[in-house]
């Protein structure tokens, strides 16, 4: 089953923002939010490996809710300036990591969140993962869907959620709409309780329905003509709902419960007709490219270079791989004698981009059994194999006869004839040759 990340753009920013004490560089720029990013993608991301990863950011322009109430998010705080002034560097280090975003005109994220995972929830190939901190979003779980509280570590499938909100999942905007929501200033009914709430929804369920047996007891019927199928328990917690002031408040805030509702309510049919998961494919190695090396140095986020090697390191050790890293002439030497007694190897690039034109080479791994694993340094700041070695190594290797193995053949061999600066053309077209009579 693949794993799906949705990200709630704006949500997440903000909990990064206010999750870490404020600090900042040498040259005193407030990078808490960019840092707490960066953390979350070159260290959790890394280690969680999803398969795809969609970021989703709320439309910058007003959408259908504030044409129907002119105060809805009125209420939120404006943007911190130490966060405002950060977000284009926050949008700068995702797209160096090449990870794209989604934000449809007229749309929050929500709605465009909630399309894509009704799009793959009824795919058993697809799990969806929603990051988030918005209530709203929680009426989405389901088997398939998840909330996924990355500060917590912890994912709500529909018994956590019901346990949070003592609702079931799908009736968490009927919720919503009669308890005021203050971070998106819904309206709901005015000093309602929430426990008031849980019991009229978890017995009478929708807010239409609701309404349905708050005008049947406006015309004198009682609670068990209306409700028949109720026990005497169930009537009995609901009977304070239905008594003096609270009744009132029921009655006098028809208009602002249906309105709610509607404010509360995802929109559905957003329109995604060229949305492809497969242009959002993750790639932990993509997540520490060099640009995104030169820029974590650049904020003096030097720990977060090492420790994702570190993580890489543990996870090869927690599946019994045996991996060593060439950082010198002497040791690439060696490596290549060790090749020259072997029948079949794997080989492997690295590379800080997808273009062939813009790439550079990285690291270059090689693969003998589990126990001898090599990842060939080029490009990191740690000590590290120089060009002319590294080319003497690969052209050998191109030379010798043995099968190699490759994971994207195009590509590696372009990479590699363009880093020997068109010297090996011949053997690489070679290869190229044989591929195309093979086929």
């Amino acid at each position: 089953m693949k794993k799906i990340y949705l990200i709630d753009w704006n949500s997440f920013i903000y909990r990064m923002f206010f999750a870490l004490p404020e600090f900042a560089t040498k040259d005193w720029t407030i990078v808490n939010a960019l840092f707490g990013m960066a953390k979350f993608f070159a260290s959790s991301l890394v280690k969680e490996n999803p398969d795809y990863i969609v970021f989703i950011k709320d439309a910058h322009w007003e959408n259908f809710r504030h044409k129907l109430y002119s105060e809805y998010k009125a209420t939120r705080d404006r943007m911190p300036d130490n966060l405002r002034s950060r977000i284009s560097l926050i949008e700068e280090m995702i797209k160096k990591m090449w990870i794209d975003m989604v934000e449809i005109p007229g749309y929050e994220a929500d709605d465009v969140i909630w399309t894509l995972a009704e799009k793959f929830d009824w795919n058993p190939d697809f799990e969806v993962d929603i990051l988030t901190w918005d209530k709203d979003l929680y009426s989405l779980v389901s088997n398939n869907i998840k909330i996924y509280d990355t500060m917590k570590k912890k994912k709500f499938w529909p018994i956590e959620t019901k346990e949070k909100f003592l609702v079931e999942p799908k009736l968490i905007i009927d919720y919503l709409s009669i308890v005021w929501d203050k971070a998106d200033n819904i309206p709901g009914i005015d000093w309602f309780w929430p426990a008031k709430a849980v019991d009229l929804i978890n017995y009478i369920w929708t807010v239409e329905r609701i309404y349905d047996v708050v005008s049947e007891v406006v015309s004198w019927k009682t609670l068990e003509e209306i409700l028949p199928d109720l026990d005497e328990v169930s009537i009995k917690k609901l009977q304070t709902c239905f008594k003096w002031k609270t009744f009132e408040k029921l009655v006098s805030s028809r208009e602002d419960a249906f309105l709610s509702k509607k404010l509360a309510t995802i929109e559905l049919n957003v329109e995604l007709d060229n949305f492809e998961i497969e242009n959002y494919l993750f790639k932990p190695d993509s997540i520490l490219n060099q640009d995104i090396i030169e820029f974590f140095e650049k904020y003096e986020f030097n720990s977060l270079i090492w420790e994702n090697w570190i993580n890489k390191l543990q996870l090869w050790r927690d599946l019994g791989l045996k991996v060593h890293i060439i950082n010198n002439d002497e040791n690439l030497d060696k490596l290549l004698e060790s090749i020259k007694r072997e029948a079949k190897i794997v080989l492997d690039t690295e590379t800080t981009w997808l273009d062939i034109i813009k790439a550079e080479l990285v690291w270059v791994s090689i693969y003998l059994d589990d126990k001898r694993i090599y990842y060939i340094n080029r490009f990191h700041k740690w000590d590290r194999v120089s060009d002319v070695k590294l080319k003497s190594f690969l052209k050998s290797i191109l030379e010798l006869d043995i099968l190699i193995v490759w994971h994207n053949i195009k590509y590696d061999l372009e990479i590699i004839e363009s880093f020997l600066s068109n010297k090996n053309t011949s053997k690489v077209e070679d290869i190229f040759w044989q591929i195309s009579l093979a086929i």
